[in-house]
């Protein structure tokens, strides 16, 4: 177990968790939302892993996060100009933006809908291995699925413990699911309500418009 301030100032120590996620391992971190499950989103045999672990569903797709909008470019199949808009005002945030996926994609990211879900964290341990680590990290809950979140590593089961490589501990978070937006057609479409409102979201839309 490594105590995230280590991670945050010894970057031996955030290579080590970097080469161990290449090599397929997976880690239980931090986000500013919930404790997530994640591994190399370029790795399909710990993606395989994530699934059995958590006991999810094959066609449930993972979310993703990602360090930068070159990053998203390796993901997804066009920007709409609405995601745009929501990128400028709530990134790096806890909104989750669902978009087109791009041709070649493994599906074990989209649950074979076609579409990638993504965001840019500003907790700051993601925000460090992203100097080291050079895929897109997987952030599913830490959690078996159905069951709730995980805000602490004493709440996680043995379940999830016993069976992972890498566990960064940040103590007590106190956060909220990232709010979860779909805007593959181009339009908003709201899937999950999370830290950010729809009232905000609205309203940051309705006043940009407004001013065009």
């Amino acid at each position: 177990m490594f105590p995230v301030d280590r991670v945050l100032h010894d970057t031996g120590t955030r290579d080590r968790i970097a080469d161990a996620l290449r090599k397929g391992d997976i880690m239980v971190y931090p986000t500013e939302t919930v404790y997530g499950i994640g591994c190399d989103a370029f790795n399909d045999a710990a993606l395989g892993r994530i699934f059995e672990i958590k006991q999810r569903p094959l066609n449930k797709p993972l979310i993703l996060l990602i360090r930068d909008i070159r990053m998203l470019g390796e993901l997804v199949n066009g920007l709409p100009q609405i995601a745009q808009r929501l990128i400028e005002a709530y990134w790096p945030g806890p909104l989750t933006m669902i978009f087109r996926a791009k041709p070649g994609v493994s599906a074990l990211l989209t649950g074979g809908s076609g579409t990638i879900a993504v965001r840019q964290s500003p907790h700051p341990f993601p925000a460090s291995l992203f100097q080291a680590f050079d895929h897109p990290l997987v952030s599913t809950s830490a959690n078996i699925s159905s069951e709730a979140p995980a805000l602490s590593i004493q709440a996680l089961p043995d379940r999830i413990t016993d069976k992972v490589d890498l566990i960064v501990d940040a103590g007590i978070i106190q956060g909220t699911p990232s709010t979860v937006v779909d805007v593959t057609d181009g339009r908003l479409v709201y899937i999950r309500d999370g830290a950010i409102t729809k009232t905000s979201i609205e309203r940051l839309l309705y006043d940009r418009d407004k001013t065009i």
